[in-house]
């Protein structure tokens, strides 16, 4: 029953500063360091865009290459760091034209800052696979941060790519993976080749090339086929510049791509630990994808509705706080009851609800609480919150 102005919020949002937001991510990481008895060894890295509904840009939010297809749309990046258990560790926002290739490390020096860090394995995708990345990590290994990458093996020299694509190098691992490893500037590039991605890849394929076809029936405009993604890289385009354009599959770059088909690179600097070891830590980067779903959909963080840069970090603040909040519930719910994913415990806690019976001849209130499912009863009582059962009176 209580209402808030919403102007109240506005401008209560204006007081989370910079320093407010440095010292939330000091919280969190401590926060999270707390649940464990060793320090955090491995850290999972990636970043995402989020857009506004808008299309007035400043130096803050920014046309950039949208995750969400919203080009024409300014946005802003967010960089977030969690641990192998999916506990966030921290995040840092970017301007909306940032690459994303950019943003590892102003992140991980923040992290050499801030953070008592010991021993760490950064593990991250392949859009981090660059140069500058690499070297600038190499820096830091004196400092016992090593990294786990996904490389861009299709950008290989022509002598390692005529290697990676040689299948004797490869020797089995189990029925459906085989492994071969490649020295690439002194560290170890493993590449895989899996008989089920190789299978994904070809029917992804076969699909864009259908849809392909499908659409040269009807559509005959080169506008529409450079626009799309999933088959551009296919199609062979003859006289461009008149009027008789004509637009063909080129085979050859389907047989190009054919030899590409369940073969995934990663590169790593860390020589403590095994190749499994290092094809475990990189199959687990989906711990730091969910988070994104989970902001962007159950959190709803985006579409951003404010303008200003402060509102702007202050909404991806109070949306982290929010996220860190329900990451901690489900780990600790899992660690001390039983596993449940994040669905099922908000949807256990909205089922306690109660019901407020008002006597108006004593013009007193009375509160009738719902039944208690179990789940719901457990999570109270590990959080240490009172949950009242029976009927009481309120003022």
């Amino acid at each position: 029953g209580i209402k808030l102005d919403l102007n109240a919020v506005y401008r209560m949002m204006d007081k989370i500063t910079d320093k407010s937001i440095e010292k939330l991510n000091e919280l969190v990481y401590k926060n999270t360091k707390s649940l464990f008895r060793d320090k955090i060894d491995v850290i999972y890295f990636d970043a995402t865009t989020l857009y506004f509904e808008s299309f007035t840009e400043d130096e803050f939010k920014k046309n950039g290459y949208s995750k969400d297809n919203k080009f024409n749309q300014p946005q802003v990046v967010l960089a977030l760091m969690v641990t192998k258990e999916g506990l966030p560790v921290g995040y840092k926002t970017f301007s909306g034209d940032t690459f994303d290739g950019h943003t590892l490390i102003p992140a991980l020096n923040d992290v050499k800052q801030y953070y008592d860090l010991d021993k760490v394995v950064y593990v991250a995708d392949a859009g981090m696979f660059n140069k500058t990345n690499l070297d600038e990590l190499e820096k830091l290994k004196d400092d016992g941060i090593t990294y786990i990458v996904g490389a861009r093996i299709k950008n290989m020299t022509k002598q390692l790519k005529d290697k990676i694509t040689n299948f004797d190098n490869y020797r089995p691992i189990n029925e459906d993976l085989s492994i071969a490893v490649f020295d690439f500037q002194g560290n170890r590039l493993l590449v895989t080749y899996s008989k089920e991605r190789a299978k994904k890849d070809r029917y992804e394929r076969e699909k864009n090339i259908e849809k392909f076809v499908n659409r040269l029936k009807k559509e005959k405009s080169l506008k529409g086929f450079l626009n799309n993604n999933g088959y551009k890289k296919y199609i062979e385009i003859e006289n461009r510049k008149n009027c008789n354009t004509k637009i063909t599959i080129d085979e050859e770059k389907i047989k190009e791509d054919e030899i590409w088909d369940g073969l995934k690179g990663i590169i790593t600097n860390n020589t403590d630990i095994d190749e499994q070891e290092v094809i475990n830590q990189y199959a687990n980067l989906w711990q730091v994808e969910e988070p994104f779903r989970i902001t962007k959909h159950d959190l709803k963080i985006r579409p951003i509705y404010h303008w200003k840069e402060r509102r702007i970090k202050a909404h991806i603040a109070i949306s982290f706080m929010a996220y860190t909040l329900i990451r901690h519930l489900e780990h600790r719910v899992r660690l001390q009851y039983k596993k449940l994913s994040l669905q099922q415990i908000r949807k256990t806690l909205l089922s306690v609800q109660a019901s407020i019976l008002h006597d108006k001849k004593t013009n007193k209130r009375y509160v009738l609480p719902s039944n208690v499912p179990l789940d719901a009863e457990k999570i109270y009582k590990l959080m240490d919150v009172s949950l009242k059962t029976s009927v009481y009176r309120i003022m």
